[in-house]
């Protein structure tokens, strides 16, 4: 299940990190020359040439995925320093698993996040984070994440 966001398109991440995490190079679909400068012209004429840092835009790109109406891609592509890094991305490993999205039968969403993504934000950092861009959906912190 993919659950959208109420992310602005080609709006970056802007709450902190625990660490200084830039994987902007890493986790991209790999791409021909020719490919990568198609890449290139459709992030800028759509305005997402900033959303590389957390999600692997190449691979949305090259496999023609449509975002939702409110500007969000699948969760198939985020990179695991992604807030809501989760087990439907490609990234999501048994060493480096990501958080799981939940719909119970009244349609209440929840995310539980993972180790990758306590690793990358402090729980207060993950709550403020829900407050802004997943409003609505209820976070699931283990009870030992540190705030």
């Amino acid at each position: 299940m993919c659950v959208p966001t109420n992310r602005t398109p080609g709006a970056t991440t802007t709450a902190p990190r625990n660490e200084p995490v830039d994987p902007s190079s890493q986790y991209n679909t790999k791409l021909t020359d020719a490919e990568e400068k198609q890449f290139q012209e459709w992030a800028a004429k759509n305005n997402r040439t900033k959303d590389t840092e957390d999600y692997d835009l190449r691979g949305f790109w090259k496999n023609k995925e449509d975002f939702a109406d409110n500007g969000h891609g699948s969760d198939r592509y985020k990179k695991p320093n992604h807030p809501t890094f989760s087990d439907q991305s490609q990234y999501s490993t048994a060493n480096n698993r990501g958080g799981k999205w939940t719909e119970d039968a009244n349609g209440k969403v929840t995310f539980t996040p993972s180790e990758a993504n306590l690793k990358n934000m402090s729980a207060d950092q993950l709550q403020r984070y829900f407050d802004k861009y997943e409003p609505g959906v209820t976070l699931n912190l283990p009870k030992k994440a540190k705030k």
